[in-house]
């Protein structure tokens, strides 16, 4: 038995398998990519002083610190809108600085190594002032200001990318199955437009598949009524036009005169009654069958005593069944079995069951005809059943379609009939909410309505 996957449950890991992806290639690109990207950028306090700060700290302890003119005119060339720096004396008096505006520090502030580090706002979002004081010779100290961000922050970033990566891995996992529905809907597509030919490939092992081979049915039963229509229309303009030529051969030859005897006339009037009812009875089984299957009928119900009325249908159809060569066999059983249901549409039921055995049931045997009460899949039915012997073999592919619409076998081409007696048997039981069966018993040929106990 093939598992089946439940979609929801498929999409449902793709998204967890994708959210841990997404976190591990963000993690990676932060530290491995990102991180190396943010360690040279020159906008963070430690690129400032190590690439800014350190190489001029290093140039002013070359330089002379009396010489305040020099000193300025090489601050002058570190003018920056993030950083301040200033030569000043241990009192905070500037000597020079890359800020003219700012003649002072801090005494306070004036201490070898010293360090400040505070957020210049009360939602602490990185937005920070960092001081440092070094001592640079003779004196004099390098004292530094940097206003900016403490740290790029790159939590958006890492976020932004793990959304992205996130949506790229859950749509390479579900593309398949997108472009899968994508095909489903072209095919149903095609299918309505009148290509029954066509079909959905089976993939996956979830509701996908279920929902491709129910289409699939769909079509394969459509396509199978279209056939059934078709050889319908072709076998039927061949059963209603045999007997109308003959009708209307008949018509001309009395129109001509071409008989020679009273005698001969009323054969040809008895020959065209004859094919006239069995336009008529063809007919009426079209149209018994067209209301049938259109749903426009209305039941009504009554409770029928199946012994009782096996019994009446036994004695009307016997003598039939004589003339035949038959014999009719009822079987009813001691206790009372009875159901609820349209009477006559019911009768017309097991009426063409025994017309359908009284047709082709090999000379000289025994058509049974029973009522039981039988159980099937756990529940117990009211059953009626005839069984016969038929003129030839019949195949498993004849009893799959003896209940199809319009079918009718090889035997049965020879025989007169629309072919829709055992369908009009199927959607009568089918309309009373039972159902019908046929099997091979032995060399029998079995036919059962099922219905359920309600009287």
């Amino acid at each position: 038995m093939k598992r089946i996957f439940k979609l929801r449950s498929e999409l449902a890991f793709s998204a967890v398998f994708s959210v841990i992806i997404s976190l591990v290639l963000a993690v990676f690109l932060r530290e491995f990519v990102l991180g190396s990207f943010l360690n040279s950028y020159n906008g963070t306090p430690e690129y400032i002083y190590k690439n800014m700060i350190a190489p001029v700290e290093q140039d002013l302890k070359n330089m002379d610190m009396n010489n305040s003119g020099k000193l300025q005119k090489y601050m002058d060339r570190e003018y920056s809108m993030t950083y301040f720096i200033f030569v000043v004396r241990k009192d905070g008096g500037v000597i020079a600085s890359n800020n003219r505006e700012i003649k002072s520090i801090d005494n306070d502030q004036i201490e070898n190594g010293k360090r400040t580090f505070k957020f210049l706002n009360a939602h602490r979002d990185n937005l920070v002032k960092i001081t440092r004081c070094d001592y640079l010779k003779d004196g004099y100290y390098l004292y530094y200001i940097y206003t900016g961000y403490g740290k790029l922050d790159n939590s958006n970033i890492v976020g932004v990318m793990a959304i992205l990566i996130f949506i790229i891995v859950f749509f390479t996992l579900i593309w398949k199955r997108i472009s899968y529905i994508s095909k489903i809907k072209s095919t149903v597509r095609s299918i309505a437009e009148g290509d029954l030919s066509e079909r959905v490939p089976l993939k996956y092992k979830n509701e996908l598949r279920e929902l491709s081979e129910d289409i699939n049915y769909m079509a394969s039963r459509i396509e199978g009524e279209e056939k059934n229509r078709n050889e319908f229309l072709t076998n039927i303009s061949h059963d209603l036009r045999t007997p109308l030529t003959t009708i209307l051969g008949y018509i001309d030859m009395i129109k001509n005169g071409k008989y020679d005897s009273k005698r001969e006339l009323e054969d040809y009037i008895d020959i065209m009654n004859k094919k006239g009812l069995y336009l008529k009875s063809m007919l009426d089984d079209f149209f018994e069958y067209s209301k049938l299957s259109s749903k426009d009928i209305i039941l009504e119900r009554q409770c029928l005593e199946l012994n009782e009325l096996a019994r009446q249908v036994a004695e009307e159809e016997e003598d039939e069944f004589i003339r035949k060569g038959l014999k009719l066999s009822l079987k009813l059983p001691q206790e009372s079995i009875g159901i609820k249901a349209d009477p006559n549409l019911f009768l017309r039921a097991v009426n063409n069951l025994l017309s359908n055995a009284l047709k082709y049931s090999k000379d000289g045997t025994i058509v049974e005809f029973n009522v039981s009460r039988e159980k099937y899949n756990d529940s117990f039915y009211s059953v009626v059943s005839v069984s016969n012997v038929p003129e030839t073999p019949i195949g498993d592919e004849d009893i799959e379609n003896f209940f199809e619409r319009l079918y009718k076998g090889d035997l049965s081409r020879k025989k007169e009939g629309s072919g829709l007696g055992l369908s009009i048997v199927r959607e009568i039981v089918k309309h009373h909410g039972g159902f019908v069966k046929a099997c091979r018993e032995n060399e029998k040929l079995v036919f059962k309505i099922f219905m359920d106990v309600k009287c």
